[in-house]
């Protein structure tokens, strides 16, 4: 008990350093519109010159990038590509958000990796920060949800002006039973919730769940105008889910929305981004 008080005192006092910069709407911009998602598993698919194109030729503001994950060998898989995806989207007047994804068993590689892809721009510089909170290794719920918090906070303190989203489950299908939403609130800019539909599911069902997925986060997080960011599966599903996933997003009020992932992504895909971004 006093070993698990150490470090929640030290994470709650990192949230404390970092309230006043929290939630700040001009980088919470940095989130919104419709993007595209590229792990580090498709690096081979596309050339960074590619990645790019693909967003110019599509309209989708945002490239989103992972840097690395808990299980990589190195604190970024393949920097030469990430640094050229980087370069060249922003010269393009894209905006270039790395991510990454933790283990939370070894915080201090996770804060050594998230520091990784902060830095990954160079003097050049990158758009945003993406924590890719998901992974379950560790089994304490409550544990693990303050280890989040932790790492969350310690990233709001260290780059106090770096736009920083938090990429979590759906709210709606919560597989994490204690999650850090007011800590997270504090110490990033948006919510970006993973909102992926069965393709068993019924237009009407994945409407509805991404809807949720904005009005739940809300709730959860008491704030009406939490800036969320709704992502939705790409692969396996129909144009009319893909559509209804959309206007879910679009009629909740989410200040953005795409499609995990890039290699995923078919015509209807990038359909159903022009109708969120029709408005």
């Amino acid at each position: 008990m006093r070993r698990l008080l150490v470090p929640l005192l030290a994470g709650l006092a990192l949230l404390i350093a970092a309230g006043p910069a929290a939630a700040n709407p001009t980088r919470a911009a940095v989130f919104s519109g419709t993007g595209i998602w590229v792990d580090v598993w498709d690096f081979g698919k596309r050339t960074p010159a590619q990645v790019v194109a693909v967003a110019e030729e599509q309209g989708t503001p945002v490239i989103y990038i992972e840097t690395a994950n808990w299980r990589s060998q190195a604190d970024v898989v393949n920097p030469a590509y990430v640094r050229e995806v980087v370069r060249l989207g922003r010269a393009a007047g894209l905006r270039v958000v790395p991510w990454y994804l933790p283990g939370y068993r070894i915080l201090e590689r996770d804060r050594r990796r998230l520091a990784a892809a902060a830095g990954i721009g160079g003097a050049g510089g990158i758009d945003g920060l993406g924590i890719d909170v998901e992974a379950t290794l560790v089994k304490n719920g409550a544990l693990r949800a303050r280890r989040a918090a932790e790492l969350a906070a310690w990233a709001r303190a260290t780059y106090p002006q770096l736009p920083i989203a938090a990429i979590i489950p759906s709210p709606v299908s919560m597989y994490w039973p204690v999650f850090p939403y007011a800590e997270l609130h504090a110490a990033s800019d948006a919510f970006l919730p993973m909102c992926y539909p069965s393709r068993r599911h019924s237009a009407e069902r994945v409407y509805a769940d991404a809807t949720g997925c904005v009005d739940v986060l809300r709730q959860r997080t008491g704030d009406p105008h939490a800036e969320v960011h709704v992502i939705t599966g790409s692969a396996g599903l129909s144009a009319a889910q893909l559509d209804a996933a959309a206007r879910g997003a679009r009629d909740a009020g989410a200040t953005g929305f795409s499609l995990y992932d890039l290699a995923t992504t078919r015509p209807d895909g990038w359909t159903a981004l022009g109708v969120f971004a029709a408005g």
